[in-house]
């Protein structure tokens, strides 16, 4: 019994780990045009930390 708790421990923070450890940073901004219009763009990028996989996700929306 002594050997399986600290087992079972490390599990579970391990698991925890991998469903919470995912940094995620997002920005905006928004530009006038020159003609008019406005520019908004959104970057989302997300980092997982315990396999080191990197996401970013880049939309630009343009209004005349």
């Amino acid at each position: 019994m002594k050997v399986f708790r600290p087992l079972v421990l490390a599990s579970v923070l391990f698991v925890g780990m991998c469903v919470t450890g995912c940094e995620t940073s997002h920005t905006e901004s928004d530009k006038p045009g020159w003609f008019g219009g406005n520019t908004h763009k959104e970057t989302t990028v997300r980092e997982n930390p315990v396999t080191g996989d990197t996401s970013v996700k880049h939309t630009e929306t343009k209004t005349n």
